[in-house]
């Protein structure tokens, strides 16, 4: 019997050849502006090769840096907050699609972890990074009604540029999730407070996007459903947040979780050895599924088709979502495929994403890692 992950489903409009899904995941293979480089494309062609059914981009800025100087081998950021970057993604979005995979765009602001030496970090409250001593600026209200216009239209250059659907990032300490979160937004207007007023941000985005973009055009939310951290979000009041977002027109959701607290369940965990050990957010996703009708994307720690298997035969999510397996084994999908259903070689390690501040994204599992 095959393998339900390899199936075909679709998300709303968009028709998918499986279930598998790349996780957005930041590769610093932009240009010093924020364009894709081919580099990039690259990559992206090894994923589609490698038997994805959609992969979604790492972060674009929809308030991107200005005046970045262009320092060779500095891994740079993507940018979508200007129409100058519609027509950069053309061959690369055909180049995918002729390798059979759709192709995402995930948007973000980084709100009160952006880069201090390049811009002030901003929030929806002045709360204290609990890693450091920084203290984003609290956003105005106008600069917030501003920043809810720039992710709308963002979303429309998106689906200008000729991508299959976009994502908005919602989870991981960033600006989306710092408005949902009670720990990081103590506002006391109409973006803050109670539940409804934490999750307007995410609705009036979503208004102004579907004015854009027409109701077809499918806009994901990747989510947190716990911030792992004393006050923060929380699964029963995430759940809440989902239905609202959901009645403003989400049409799937990719359940995550953790900020940039030094709790060792975030969205990378390591040591993860076992299958007992794999989709570390699963709790979540089925509580979420038990509540709403539209696609369970899950994301967290996937080794395993027979743990990915139980998962979509068992109804609690309909999506699978990777990153760090694919960033170290570009064709994990098409080996399991093509019947070789070892575990995926990625053993957890996080070098991938504790070096790119250094270098574009890579994997170091024959490196020693002492010297990665």
């Amino acid at each position: 019997m095959e393998s339900l992950s390899l199936l075909p489903s679709k998300i709303k409009s968009m028709k998918l050849k499986n279930r598998f899904i790349r996780s957005a995941t930041f590769e610093g293979m932009a240009d010093f502006e924020g364009r894709p480089t081919q580099k990039l494309k690259e990559l992206y062609c090894n994923l589609a090769d490698g038997g994805l059914g959609l992969i979604v981009t790492g972060l674009a800025h929809v308030d991107g840096y200005k005046n970045l100087p262009d320092i060779k081998g500095l891994p740079f950021p993507l940018a979508i907050d200007e129409d100058r970057f519609i027509n950069d993604w053309g061959d690369l979005i055909e180049e995918v699609h002729i390798r059979g995979a759709k192709i995402a765009m995930q948007i973000s602001h980084l709100g009160r972890q952006d880069i201090p030496h390049l811009r002030e970090p901003v929030a929806p409250s002045a709360v204290q990074l609990e890693n450091s001593g920084s203290v984003p600026r609290e956003l105005t209200f106008n600069e917030i009604n501003e920043l809810i216009e720039k992710f709308a239209q963002s979303c429309r250059r998106v689906k200008e540029a000729g991508f299959d659907a976009v994502q908005l990032h919602g989870g991981h300490g960033y600006l989306i999730s710092n408005f949902i979160s009670p720990y990081f937004n103590i506002r006391n207007d109409e973006y803050g407070g109670n539940t409804e007023n934490r999750a307007r941000f995410i609705v009036k985005i979503l208004e102004k996007a579907r004015l854009l973009v027409g109701h077809e055009f499918p806009i994901l939310i990747k989510m947190n459903f716990d911030d792992f951290i004393k006050g923060g979000l929380k699964k029963d009041e995430a759940i809440k947040i989902a239905k609202i977002i959901i009645e403003a027109g989400i049409d799937a959701i990719e359940v995550t979780g953790g900020t940039s607290s030094n709790n060792p369940l975030h969205e990378s965990a390591k040591g993860i050895t076992d299958e007992k050990d794999e989709a570390y957010f699963v709790s979540y996703a089925k509580a979420l599924k038990n509540h709403v009708s539209i696609p369970v994307i899950l994301v967290g720690g996937f080794r395993s088709l027979t743990v990915i298997d139980k998962l979509l035969t068992d109804g609690i999510v309909d999506f699978i979502s990777m990153a760090r397996p694919l960033i170290c084994e570009p064709g994990l999908i098409k080996r399991w495929k093509d019947g070789n259903i070892k575990k995926a070689k990625c053993i957890s390690c996080n070098k991938c994403k504790e070096n790119i501040s250094k270098q574009s994204l890579r994997c170091y599992i024959d490196e020693p890692l002492e010297q990665a």
